[in-house]
Order: C-alpha cells, then structure tokens, then sequence
C-alpha cells in the first residue's frame, strides 16, 4: 500500500515519561519541523496550583514529590505541545514509595500503561499523520494509527523481552537469592508481556534501537528486522576541562553509577572486587538505587561504599574526579552512562553485551570485557592499578568520543532514518 503524507508529516511523540532521551527525539522532531505534540503522563510545570498543593499534601507522608516533578521537567520541548495524563502518575508514584516488593506497584503500572495507551490513541487523531510511540505502552496506539492510515513509528530502547527474562532466569540459578516475589510474579506474566511487544512490533512501519546488540537480539529471537534503524543515543555537552584524575600516591577511583543491581552486573563487580582485594590501592563509590538482595551486599570492604542518586549536576562531579566507571551490565540495550562518562572525560571499563559498546575503542578510550565473566572484570580492574598513566591518557579519546558524537549528531540522524524508513515502507513523501 502507498499513502501519500506531506514531505514533513506531523508527529505525535507517546511516552510516559519526559526522559531526557524522548525530549531529544521531540526536540529532533520540532527542529525539522515535524512536532504536531508531545503526549505523556506527569510533567513539572511550577505555576500549576494543583500540583503544588500535591507536594504539600504527599509532604505530610514524608514523600518528596517536588522532587520526582523535578525529573520530568520540560527542557526541549514547548509547554504549547504537550498534552499530560498525570493523575495515574501520582497515583503509581505515591504507591511506589509505600510498596516493598514491587508487585503492587507494577499492577498500577499496568493500569496507568493501558490507560496512557488508550488515551494517546485518541490524542494521535488530531492532526497527526504518524505516530512516534515507545515499547509496551503503544498497542492501542498503533491499532488506532493503522485504521486511519497514520503511519507507526516504533522506538525499543531495550533488548528483546525474553533474551532479558533468560538471561535473568540464569543469574538466578547461580545465586538462588536473587529469585525474589517479585521475579516469581513477573515471570509468571513473561509470555503475555511479550506477546504485547510483538504485536507491537508487527504493526510498526519503521523501528528505532539505539545499538546494534539491541537489534541483534530482536534477530536472535526471529522477528523481522529489516525495518529496524540503529541510532546509538547521543552524549551530553562535554566538559570544558578534562580532569588529570587521581595522583599516582592515592587511591586509584573506580566509580559506579546507576542502579546496583542483577541486570547491570553489580553482584559480578563485588566478586571481582574480592577476587583482586585491592585493599587501600583503591576505592570503589557506587551511586544509584541498591537492586542487589541484602545478603550479597553485608559486610562489604570499607574501600566500597554505597550511596543512593545523586543529581546529575553532582553526578557529573563525580565523573570528572574518579578515574574510571565501571558498568559490567550483562544486558543493556545502551547505557547513557557511558557517553555521561565520556562527556566528563572519564574512561569506561564496560562488556560486549551494553549497547553503548559501540562507541567504545578497546584500549582507547576505555576496557570492554565479557558480561558475566568474573576473572575478566578482575583482570580489567588489576590493569587500571597497574597502568595508571595508560589510564590517564584514556581521559583525552574519551572526551573526544563524546564531541564527536553529540544529541546534535543524534537528531539529525534520527530524522534522516524517520524518513527513509517511511518512504521504503511505502509511504510517498
């Protein structure tokens, strides 16, 4: 079939959150002309009484509110084209801080997914001749989108749903512990999730991953790729000053950023650790949520220490003094902390399996090693302590990395696959 769209056609964006990542595919979209509106859940807008009387009342419950808005600010993309479906939101959000194990949470979640989904149907109506919607939150979306001939554009940040559960599945047999509730009730649920995203999938035009480790897990799995456009994610502004990092007299700093949990490797990074026993040669600074079970994270070394997120302001403080972040993910679809890293002139030590690999020059600007391989990681940290100038000349290719490959280069890009991607899959623009 071929339907003819104007050259640019107008776009709604779907997600339920403003990331940084989905403002920069609205901020693309706008910049070629091409933004009709922004559909979301929960955006922080300061003047709006209403939610300045939320934070009010959710600080009587000792839960930081104003905090969680600030993460959904608007930096990209015009208050004048964004539509919110904010109550199911809050209300997930509110749920989170009182749930424990997370099933409750994920049930609203669900809730307020269908929901969004249903609403953005209605809203990709108005105006729109395609559709630019996420991973799991766009099947209604898409059915509505195909019965007016507007056209789907499908964006998967993540690799392929049951690669991650198999994967996980296989850590738990290694470590029983880590088969918690939750894991029980979400693999309970495996195959009807999965199912979603392959209808999804299907009804898709053109598909953007962010790596080709994410596509090839999608090959891997059977589906059709062919439509699939790889667009690695951009890195942010770089630093001005590229730190000389620690001096060869103190302790060598490694630095983890992000959730310490399964899926991003930080039960191999602790035996790796006690395999090299560093000791006072060096330090390790974990910052993010703690995802590991409490019994692999008791009596830790005192040259580890776990904090909890910082702002990215601090975070970025935190690049630039450390001497090498380690993200040993076993499976991600890219990583941002790679090029947050890079942009800081910061080395990475990170394995085949991240997606952000792709922009990682083995011995350049950083280390990649095998997921999951525990005597690698070790090796990889034992070279850092013992090549400390090596390291150090890392920081210069690593911020170079990062200017050479901007959101600026991102956005281009992206539009450029939009349109072919929509002109081979028969649309005349």
């Amino acid at each position: 079939m071929t339907t003819n769209i104007q050259s640019k056609p107008a776009v709604t964006l779907a997600h339920l959150m403003p990331a940084p990542f989905v403002q920069q595919v609205g901020k693309a979209l706008l910049e070629a002309g091409m933004l009709n509106q922004f559909v979301t859940t929960l955006v922080d807008r300061p003047s709006a009484e209403y939610l300045n009387n939320l934070c009010k009342v959710a600080s009587i419950f000792k839960f930081d509110l104003k905090k969680q808005l600030s993460r959904r600010a608007l930096t990209e993309i015009p208050d004048s084209l964004v539509k919110d479906y904010p109550f199911p939101e809050i209300i997930r959000l509110l749920v989170g801080k009182l749930d424990k194990d997370k099933r409750l949470t994920d049930i609203v979640f669900h809730w307020e997914n269908a929901g969004f989904d249903n609403w953005a149907a209605r809203q990709s109506l108005n105006g729109s001749q395609a559709v630019y919607a996420y991973e799991y939150n766009c099947l209604a979306t898409f059915q509505t989108a195909k019965q007016h001939n507007i056209a789907c554009i499908y964006d998967v940040p993540s690799p392929e749903h049951d690669y991650v559960e198999n994967l996980l599945s296989q850590e738990q047999e290694i470590y029983p512990e880590l088969d918690t509730p939750y894991r029980k009730y979400c693999k309970a649920r495996q195959k009807n999730r999965t199912q979603r995203r392959r209808q999804e999938w299907q009804l898709a035009d053109v598909i953007i991953t962010n790596s080709e480790f994410t596509k090839a897990s999608y090959a891997a799995a059977g589906l059709d790729v062919e439509k699939v456009k790889v667009v690695p994610l951009g890195a942010p502004p770089i630093t001005k000053e590229v730190s000389l990092g620690s001096s060869e007299v103190q302790p060598l700093k490694f630095l983890w950023a992000g959730t310490f949990g399964i899926r991003k490797g930080g039960h191999y990074l602790l035996k790796a650790w006690q395999k090299l026993q560093p000791n006072s040669h060096a330090c390790l600074d974990v910052f993010g949520a703690l995802g590991l079970p409490s019994a692999l994270v008791n009596d830790l070394p005192r040259e580890i220490k776990i904090s909890g997120t910082v702002p990215r302001a601090e975070l970025d403080e935190l690049y630039r003094q450390a001497d090498v972040l380690v993200f040993p993910t076993l499976c991600d679809g890219f990583g941002m902390v790679v090029t947050e890293a890079f942009a800081q002139g910061l080395p990475v030590i990170t394995t085949n399996q991240a997606g952000a690999a792709d922009l990682v020059k083995h011995g350049v600007n950083g280390l990649i090693i095998p997921a999951g391989d525990v005597d690698a990681l070790a090796e990889a940290l034992d070279w850092c302590l013992t090549h400390r100038q090596e390291l150090k000349e890392m920081r210069k290719a690593a911020l170079e990395t990062a200017a050479s490959w901007q959101w600026s280069d991102y956005r281009r890009v992206l539009i450029d696959n939009i349109l072919n991607g929509l002109t081979v899959a028969g649309y005349t623009l």
